[in-house]
């Protein structure tokens, strides 16, 4: 069995976000793993704290936001994995996923501006760090939202969030982009989004167990 560290940065203003969708979507995952014979399990370290120099203003065409420089994150994440190794010997565990609550942004390297990521992947000395950015896959929730509607809109964000969970594991362990209904096959907007199944399609999950 393989574990992937997971944990979440940033902070939530709805409280029932955390409970009905931080945990429950990454309880989905270990359930999608488990139902599909597939050993991998995410295991939960706690929130990652980080002092609020971390983040940045950014000056957007929809008005200044506050978002996380993707260097800044990669370094933390690093430096908490190599800990969980060293606190947890005897388990196989050489990755860590991260949900942040605000944008991922990157500064370019030729020019002055910073490039938006939907997440990204890093591998240093062969330790893999995955970050995927929840804020794409936000539903708006008002004070007019009746029980039900608020319900819904909770269940939308959890499904989007685990397609995204399974797109990044999957590129974890080597799978491609995919035509098929599949959580590989890249979506062109929000809605293509939540058409796609919840899954992998069957060439893809039989290319996920060989590289496991």
């Amino acid at each position: 069995m393989e574990f992937i560290a997971f944990t979440y940065v940033g902070n939530f203003v709805d409280k029932e976000i955390i409970t009905d969708v931080l945990f429950n979507v990454f309880d989905d995952a270990n359930r999608f793993f488990h139902q599909n014979e597939i050993p991998v399990r995410f295991l939960y370290i706690g929130k990652l704290e980080l002092e609020p120099g971390y983040l940045i203003n950014l000056s957007t065409p929809e008005g200044r936001i506050r978002v996380y420089p993707l260097e800044a994150l990669v370094e933390v994440l690093y430096s908490r994995l190599l800990q969980e190794i060293n606190e947890k010997e005897d388990i196989k565990m050489n990755k860590i996923f991260a949900l942040t609550t605000f944008p991922l942004v990157s500064r370019n390297p030729y020019f002055d501006f910073y490039e938006k990521f939907l997440g990204i992947h890093e591998v240093i000395t062969g330790l893999r760090i995955m970050i995927l950015s929840m804020k794409p896959f936000e539903v708006p929730i008002t004070p007019d939202d009746s029980p039900h509607e608020r319900r819904r809109k909770l269940e939308t964000f959890k499904s989007r969030l685990l397609k995204g969970i399974l797109h990044e594991v999957g590129h974890s362990f080597g799978l491609e982009h995919c035509n098929n209904q599949c959580v590989m096959h890249p979506p062109t907007n929000i809605e293509d989004w939540d058409g796609r199944i919840p899954g992998y399609c069957d060439e893809c999950l039989l290319k996920l167990r060989a590289a496991l």
